[in-house]
């Protein structure tokens, strides 16, 4: 999605999900949101999601989010706390790590 429109795209997602009065507008957002996701490409940077959600404060999106696209959900989490490393890429690390000290043992 084109970031000039990011910003309006994560607003209006959280004014239809989110709205006091929520007269019907759960289908409405669903479909938007499905229209944002496939049609637009609203995942396709997830980072500028991220921060966009932040600035907003919409976290409550994400969840949302999961319902079409678990991973990307999982990598807005990821970007949303500061880290850079999915919990695979650590665990991966870590076994990297220990057979690495296992080798310079032997040395």
């Amino acid at each position: 999605m084109k970031t000039e429109i990011l910003s309006t795209a994560i607003k209006t997602l959280t004014d239809l999900f989110f709205r006091d009065s929520n007269n019907g507008t759960d289908f409405l957002a669903k479909r938007t949101l499905e229209h944002y996701i496939n049609d637009l490409d609203l995942l396709g940077d997830i980072k500028s999601v991220a921060v966009e959600i932040d600035r907003q404060r919409a976290y409550a999106l994400v969840a949302k989010f999961r319902s079409f696209d678990a991973r990307a959900a999982d990598e807005i989490e990821v970007a949303l706390c500061g880290l850079e490393f999915t919990d695979a890429e650590i665990i991966a690390s870590d076994i990297v790590f220990e057979e690495w000290k296992k080798s310079q043992k032997h040395c």
